[in-house]
């Protein structure tokens, strides 16, 4: 069985760096923020070391606690940041020049032994002693340690900083521990994708949380955006810049880069898809911002308290207990149910009358018994070959043309809620026709895009449309569309350039 103090030594290497960070020192009114004011410098100083910024001498060093403290609103004087600075570079008294030091238990030898070590050391390769130059300084691998202990601090940072580190590993052939780097670029992107789907997930269902969603920096515009992804993919491509000097290396050394330029591909990939859904987030923001300002202010009126419970089910019963369980039972569910999406844009195209729950809602409580809907895709793809049609021949087509056609045909269009559902796509969404059998969309996209599909399929004459995008637009001319139960405004679909 192993010992549960096997590598007890290092591990208390690492915690007593941690412990030590910002003690051995008098700084006055810094005293009680010495700790958290030498982490964030060591963070500052990484940055700039990965970055090839060369300002990191001494003097330097004082700016960036100056400007710590001003953010942290404290007031301190010269000499006691000057204090705090001697105090990462050296251990107690700096005129000694000692490195920091603690005893340790060692569980090999079974005693303490006296461990020694430096948060910061000076960089040779940007150090000009020879010229006259100053010290310039960057961490040790102690105090890199301390700065890559959890993922959660690299995080803080961004994306970025774990690209150039990445790069830095690439540059100096240490493709071993690059290879962990680039899974962690790959993590993140990950991590920033699902978190992209998950607020475009969260708008649609409710788009006040554009407001409250504390991840996102609502001050920065598009175009920073852009910027920063921009400078994101130039890193990358540094990175492969570096692959044509891979024959160089010794064999073992060429096998680990190969690893980490497959790697480094897959990455760029995923960031550039990243890239992609955050824009359209944006422009997705900006759209109901500007079309749809009444949701952020509307709220539902109707609670199953009130409308279904006491109004419903108090005052006119059920005929059958099971009904009761069917109602009760998805409230419960670990399973939450498909909540039907965009809220607002239902709000304006359903008509807007309330149900005489005595005469209607208890039937559709009875006779729907909760069945699930099977989706017809022969009937779907015959109803909407007519707009491709009109798409593909005149470039648009009239949601309102359908307010003519025969009862029967209107029973066809409603018996698939996911006609109305891929209307309301379109509406709202411009949508790139494309065949593809990705996640990347949204699903009400891939509906739509599924509907496209199946038609591309049905008839090869539809194909000529891959790649148009489809965008809709209010004809004012035009009366809405109004069947039974059913409102949507005279929008009319067209495609992008041709009408």
């Amino acid at each position: 069985m192993d010992r549960v103090d096997k590598g007890f030594k290092d591990r208390l290497k690492k915690t007593q760096a941690i412990r030590m960070l910002g003690t051995g020192m008098d700084v006055g009114e810094l005293n009680e923020y010495t700790h958290e004011i030498c982490m964030l410098l060591l963070l500052n100083i990484f940055r700039r070391e990965i970055t090839d910024n060369s300002q990191r001498n001494k003097q330097d060093l004082i700016s960036i606690v100056y400007q710590i403290t001003r953010d942290m609103s404290i007031n301190a004087t010269r000499s006691n940041i000057e204090r705090l600075v001697d105090g990462v570079i050296w251990y107690k008294d700096p005129k000694s020049q000692d490195p920091f030091r603690c005893k340790i238990f060692n569980e090999e030898t079974g005693k303490h032994e006296t461990y020694k070590f430096k948060y910061l050391k000076v960089d040779k390769e940007h150090t000009r002693w020879e010229k006259g130059g100053k010290s310039i300084y960057m961490l040790t691998e102690v105090a890199q340690e301390i700065v890559f202990l959890t993922r959660e601090i690299l995080e803080e940072f961004g994306f970025d900083l774990e690209q150039f580190y990445t790069l830095q590993l690439i540059k100096t052939g240490n493709f071993n521990k690059a290879q962990s780097s680039v899974d962690n670029l790959i993590m993140r992107v990950r991590t920033l994708i699902k978190r992209e789907k998950e607020y475009k997930e969260d708008i649609i269902r409710n788009p006040q949380v554009i407001f409250f969603d504390k991840r996102r920096d609502a001050k920065r515009t598009q175009e920073e955006i852009k910027r920063q992804f921009e400078e994101e993919q130039r890193i990358f491509e540094d990175m492969f810049l570096w692959k044509e000097r891979i024959e160089v290396f010794p064999k073992e050394q060429r096998i680990d880069a190969d690893l980490v330029f497959e790697k480094l591909e897959r990455a760029r990939v995923m960031h550039n898809g990243l890239a992609k859904l955050v824009v359209e987030n944006m422009a997705y923001e900006v759209e109901i911002r500007v079309k749809y300002p009444e949701t952020f202010w509307n709220t539902s009126n109707i609670s199953f308290k009130k409308d279904i419970w006491q109004n419903l089910i108090l005052k006119s019963g059920l005929p059958k207990l099971d009904i009761l369980e069917n109602i009760l039972n998805p409230l419960f569910s670990p399973d939450i149910e498909f909540i039907y999406p965009l809220d607002w844009s239902w709000e304006e195209q359903r008509l807007k009358r309330r149900l005489d729950f005595d005469e209607i809602a208890l039937g559709l409580v009875i006779d729907d018994e909760f069945t699930v809907e099977e989706v017809n895709w022969e009937l779907i793809i015959d109803l909407w070959r007519s707009i491709f049609d009109e798409l593909l021949e005149k470039g648009r087509f009239l949601i309102s043309q359908l307010q003519n056609i025969s009862c029967e045909e209107k029973s066809r269009w409603l018996s698939q809620s996911i006609n109305i559902d891929a209307f309301m796509m379109f509406v709202i969404t411009d949508i790139k026709l494309e065949i593809t059998t990705n996640t990347d969309h949204d699903d009400r996209i891939d509906d739509a895009l599924e509907i496209f599909r199946r038609i591309c399929e049905y008839d090869d004459k539809y194909r000529k449309l891959i790649g148009k995008k489809v965008l809709s637009r209010i004809n004012d001319t035009n009366a809405p569309l109004k069947w039974d139960g059913l409102f949507i405004s005279p929008y009319e679909l067209y495609i992008e350039g041709e009408s």
